[in-house]
């Protein structure tokens, strides 16, 4: 018996994403606004969620983990359907560096031990990629193509969800898409992300 999550699909002209079509279904619970963590409840929890590495040894981490587990439960508690793979986002650092963040994996990971659904950590970075957020502005698909590494399915399911935190202009999404269209022409990708941003001075 599933909870009632409130899931939003993206509409690209409603929303103002230029970067996608209006075959890209992408769902996404939450708005994520300028302001920092007192700003909203989903602020709050976003930030928690992309809290930085070098925090691991410190008390705030709990608040980390509670926003790993609390992703985790929405996506557990969402009918995905059958024949589909969860494939974790990639995060702006390659998994072999010492400041690599495993929030989605661990998300992926947590649902997985509860549900079953077939999970995959087959998209990574190439090389460390200074987070958009920390300079401001938006990178078009062209900036990013070539940074990001997919590896194919060795069984190819019908569906991949694509799952990661936050979805700004769409730029990740459309070149994981393609990274996996290349591999997998006839494949679905769908997004799932906690949120997306809102306010268009938001960088």
């Amino acid at each position: 018996m599933y909870k009632k999550i409130s899931w939003t699909q993206i509409d690209p002209l409603f929303h103002d994403f230029q970067y996608l079509t209006d075959q890209d279904i992408i769902h996404y619970h939450l708005e994520y606004s300028k302001g920092g963590y007192q700003k909203s409840p989903a602020n709050s929890l976003i930030l928690n969620y992309k809290k930085g590495i070098e925090h691991r040894n410190e008390n705030q981490w709990y608040y980390k983990q509670e926003a790993i587990k609390s992703f985790a439960d929405l996506i557990i508690n969402t009918a995905i359907g059958d024949n589909c793979i969860l494939l974790a986002g990639a995060t702006s650092k390659r998994r072999d560096s010492q400041f690599f963040d495993s929030r989605n994996d661990d998300v992926l990971r947590i649902v997985n031990s509860v549900t079953g659904i077939p999970i995959s950590f087959n998209l990574e970075a190439i090389q460390d990629i200074e987070p958009v957020h920390s300079h401001g502005g938006y990178r078009s698909p062209n900036h990013l193509r070539g940074l990001y590494t997919f590896t194919p399915f060795e069984s190819i399911p019908k569906i991949v969800y694509i799952v990661d935190d936050v979805i700004t202009s769409g730029s990740h999404f459309v070149v994981w898409r393609d990274l996996i269209h290349k591999a997998h022409p006839v494949v679905e990708v769908r997004g799932i992300y906690l949120a997306r941003t809102v306010g268009e001075d938001f960088s």
